[in-house]
């Protein structure tokens, strides 16, 4: 068993109080995201074998969530990011991969629209309450090699990246290498009060009045319209 597997086990076993992350693993029916503290890492992960510069990490942060990218069941990959601060380690043999791309909707043809949203959360927020057809870029942007896997895929592309800088150049950027594709691409409008869609879980948990009317305007408009990628309100 390799030590990327030995990671995902050790994830798998601890318990915690339930967090935004294992609400919404827990509502796809996914072992993906679990917390891990150093406590935890030293005491109960002390038998098994797992990369020095992962421990390290965790050491050093505390605390950490394991989030894995998961195809057809097995484990390609693994994002280890910090509770305390915006840091994180891509882990894994198929690291760059789009996040997501094992569970798209059984259902899904080639041409039909994809979601391509920032973050691992993000993506799983979609699947759950719009549509299944997301992917994570796990970055703010796309590269090349991933825009020939997302045209194999489909060539009508929704742009949701993190409504910040970041996000804005991202997706003029991913924009203008999707079309050197041949893929469509609509970038969704900003939504006032929204940084990304892991933003409209923490609504959601609160009980605020307005998010299932958000949730429902996003996936009515998560669709093609007389043959084009369309987003409107």
């Amino acid at each position: 068993m390799d030590a990327q597997q030995q990671l995902f086990n050790i994830a798998r076993k601890i318990e915690t109080n339930k967090s935004k992350y294992e609400y919404i693993a827990s509502g796809l029916g996914q072992l993906n995201y679990r917390i891990i503290t150093d406590g935890e890492i030293n005491i109960r992960g002390k038998d098994i074998e797992i990369p020095a510069f992962v421990r390290s990490f965790i050491n050093a942060h505390r605390e950490a969530i394991l989030i894995a990218n998961v195809i057809r069941g097995k484990v390609v990959g693994m994002l280890i990011r910090a509770t305390d601060e915006k840091a994180f380690i891509d882990y894994g043999f198929r690291k760059g991969a789009f996040y997501g791309i094992g569970s798209l909707d059984p259902s899904f043809k080639y041409g039909e629209p994809i979601l391509l949203v920032e973050g691992a959360l993000d993506c799983d927020v979609a699947k759950q309450f719009i549509t299944k057809n997301c992917l994570g870029c796990l970055t703010s942007g796309t590269s090349r090699a991933k825009a020939m896997v997302l045209s194999c895929l489909t060539n009508k592309v929704l742009l949701f990246l993190d409504n910040d800088e970041a996000g804005k150049k991202g997706e003029e950027t991913t924009k203008r290498i999707l079309e050197e594709y041949g893929v469509q691409v609509s970038i969704v409008p900003k939504l006032a009060g929204i940084k990304d869609l892991g933003d409209i879980l923490d609504l959601y948990r609160s009980l605020n009045p307005f998010t299932s009317g958000l949730i429902s305007t996003i996936r009515s408009n998560v669709v093609v319209r007389g043959g084009k990628l369309v987003w409107s309100y």
